[in-house]
């Protein structure tokens, strides 16, 4: 009866999700089943849970699965992140569409029926984008709008704002995903957005989170974003070069006057507070230049140690 139906994944990414899961289940399930010209694949990603998520999911899997939903429970031997989570479960979709989207209620599945129209008219990769930040604070609001500033202007690719890591993708691009970006420094959001294909972007309006609190600190957020930068653009690598040349030429042109006024000079340069600016501003200069190395550096060893993303802990089909 089934098996003409396209096959649809659905990513779930979970970390520590235990008090709402239940809830978003239930949403998931209600959307999934009003959708009667599908097939659906759930792969539930639990990413190394300290809670009680695993078991939550695996109890609410046995009590309601209808026969046109397929589901894959894959367990993190410890948490590698919500990217590494996205990753595993589109490196172990077999649909011809796959979304993915957080657990935690703030991706609506109600947009999913969206989504699959988008995909039908031909989209291969569906950006949602928030329609509002209701449940942002101003800080986060304007470090978001920064971020993409930035970015835009250091890459020569142009990211949507406001874009999230709720998305669709087609086989054909999950096949690209696959073969050619292995990164250990993911950004997957901006890898979507980079590869081509014909794109579409959807607004969404995330709901207000009913349980539990968010993963990301301000911490997490600034980490994620220079790692982002850092994986599509060589721009403050070349700056630091620039930079550097036009201090050389600096410190040798100052060095050229310095010398001749006191060689010839009536008045020769003041020597204490001259060379306690000149030190502060060139250590200053050099450790802003080595940092930005460095990050690069770091970069280079986590792709040449070819550690694995991911590993998965169990994998369990119903």
């Amino acid at each position: 009866m089934f098996e003409n139906k396209k096959l649809i994944t659905i990513v779930v990414s979970l970390y520590n999700e235990e008090e709402g899961l239940s809830h978003f289940y239930s949403l998931l399930l209600k959307s999934v089943l009003a959708i009667k010209q599908y097939r659906f694949e759930l792969i539930w990603v639990n990413d190394g849970s300290s809670d009680g998520t695993g078991v939550v999911i695996n109890k609410a899997i046995a009590e309601n699965t209808p026969s046109n939903i397929e589901h894959t429970v894959i367990s993190f031997s410890k948490n590698f992140g919500h990217e590494a989570a996205m990753i595993a479960g589109i490196d172990n979709s077999t649909g011809e569409l796959i979304i993915c989207m957080d657990g935690d209620g703030q991706h609506p599945p109600k947009d999913i029926e969206s989504i699959l129209k988008s995909f039908e008219k031909g989209a291969e990769v569906i950006l949602m984008k928030r329609a509002a930040e209701e449940d942002y604070s101003f800080l986060k609001k304007v470090l978001t709008k920064s971020f993409y500033k930035i970015i835009n202007m250091l890459s020569s690719h142009r990211f949507e704002s406001g874009s999230t890591d709720f998305f669709a993708i087609s086989k054909q691009v999950v096949q690209v995903l696959q073969e050619n970006y292995r990164e250990k420094t993911r950004f997957i959001r901006g890898f979507i957005q980079s590869v081509g294909f014909n794109k579409e972007i959807l607004p969404f309006s995330a709901p207000p989170r009913l349980y539990g609190e968010s993963n990301y600190n301000y911490y997490s957020l600034l980490k994620h974003a220079l790692n982002a930068v850092f994986s599509f653009s060589n721009t403050p690598l070349r700056l630091s070069i620039i930079v550097s040349l036009f201090f050389v030429g600096f410190t040798t042109i100052f060095g050229c006057y310095s010398l001749y006024m006191f060689l010839f000079g009536k008045t020769p340069p003041t020597g204490y507070t001259t060379i306690v600016l000149f030190m502060a501003f060139s250590f200053s200069l050099l450790f802003i230049i080595i940092t930005i190395i460095s990050v690069y550096f770091e970069k280079l060893i986590k792709e040449t140690r070819s550690r694995p993303i991911y590993i998965i802990r169990k994998k369990e089909k119903s």
